[in-house]
């Protein structure tokens, strides 16, 4: 097994991953397995508790629910997803309190809904929710449901068991009563003449629904995604208000989305 990197984000979700496998983690024995000083996993377990990802216990943590299995599934094989956690990590700046968010499955925009997630200012008042969470995807859904201040909606229809995510007819006719303010969308591939690409036609085909429906849509890719095209096209570049991206956007892409006066967030 590789050693787990030791920035913070990284290092939560290897935390979060042996969590949902293990169930209950010691201070003692994290801080052995990750070469870090106790101090330093006494001060995540803190934090962790008060975004609501676990529950602390004398020495350690525990996990809040068994929902963490299906949660932290599609990530706990992958720990060197820093690319990913970069995009997510700027992704997360561009919601606000108080909006309406919609993601499609996939492990970059899973990563960004758990880091707005556990932003502390989406607190909500007043009876309010801090964030209205519109899921494509039930691993998502079971994330933000965990939240109190957060409101979740999620879409009916069939789970793909791989993504996760919910297609179909009902998932479609579901998200046509809906709006979004702002939309996050993943992909497989992003190319100039594809556009966005994914493997499903049919996850393709929901998420098209909740791009037409929302404010802002928000691409987020990593550069392994650059010139790569799946069977299923989602949209074409000029669809997107935004591009979250880590790595070197190639120049062909950049003229493209600066001609569609699609914004560049290089993270």
């Amino acid at each position: 097994m590789p050693t787990p990197p030791h920035d913070k984000s990284s290092r939560w979700d290897h935390i979060l991953s042996l969590l949902a496998r293990d169930r209950r983690l010691l201070v003692a024995d994290v801080a052995r397995q990750l070469d870090i000083s106790e101090s330093t996993v006494r001060r995540d377990f803190v934090e962790m508790e008060k975004a609501q990802l676990a529950r602390r216990t004398h020495g350690g943590i525990v996990a809040i629910d068994v929902a963490y299995s299906l949660a932290a599934g599609p990530r706990a094989a992958d720990l060197e997803g820093s690319a990913r956690e970069t995009v997510a990590a700027a992704a997360s700046t561009l919601v606000t309190e108080g909006q309406i968010v919609g993601f499609n499955g996939g492990r970059t925009t899973s990563t960004t809904a758990r880091r707005i997630l556990a932003r502390p200012d989406i607190a909500g008042h007043e009876g309010a929710p801090g964030l209205t969470v519109v899921c494509a995807a039930l691993n998502i859904a079971i994330e933000a449901v965990l939240r109190p201040s957060v409101r979740t909606v999620v879409l009916g229809g069939v789970a793909e068991p791989h993504s996760f995510e919910l297609t179909g007819p009902l998932a479609t006719a579901t998200m046509r009563d809906l709006w979004l303010d702002v939309m996050f969308v993943g992909m497989i591939g992003l190319d100039v003449e594809a556009g966005l690409t994914c493997h499903s036609d049919a996850e393709a085909s929901v998420t098209r629904t909740m791009i037409g429906h929302s404010r802002r849509v928000v691409g987020l890719a990593t550069a392994d995604k650059f010139g790569q095209r799946a069977m299923a096209g989602i949209c074409p570049l000029g669809a997107l208000t935004d591009l979250v991206v880590a790595g070197e956007v190639p120049p062909a892409i950049r003229e493209h989305l600066r001609d569609r006066e699609v914004r560049l967030h290089e993270a």
